[in-house]
């Protein structure tokens, strides 16, 4: 079976939706609603993307809500659970299951220990 690859005048059309996705990670946005915004299909912005990031839609999608979400553990008070939402996943169990799948601790964890970080920072 032969290879997809995409061409280079449908590069920018992946490009300008990996810019939507970066805009706002946490928008619950279709691939074929994503593909009918910036005016190609599915396949081609399915297979390209890959090609170009390496990765598929919805995991760069899941990284960058998974980054904002490290960064609002560690630069805010809001809860977990408001962490979540705020990220866009649907549950606090769905979004725990995700950040200790890609970080190999939980979010309380992770924000108790780089509060313990931050607290030896500040005493030295």
């Amino acid at each position: 079976m032969k290879r997809e690859t995409i061409k280079s005048y449908d590069f920018p059309y992946i490009i300008e939706a990996q810019k939507i996705l970066v805009a706002d990670p946490g928008r619950q946005l279709t691939i074929t609603a994503l593909a009918l915004e910036v005016g190609i299909n599915t396949f081609k912005l399915r297979v390209g993307f890959k090609q170009l990031f390496k990765m598929t839609i919805h995991q760069y999608r899941l990284d960058l809500r998974l980054d904002i979400a490290k960064k609002l553990l560690t630069e805010t008070d809001l809860t977990i659970s408001e962490i979540a939402y705020k990220t866009g996943f649907d549950s606090r169990d769905g979004f725990a299951r995700c950040f200790r799948r890609k970080y190999q601790e939980s979010p309380r964890e992770w924000r108790k220990g780089t509060v313990l970080l931050l607290d030896e920072d500040e005493l030295n």
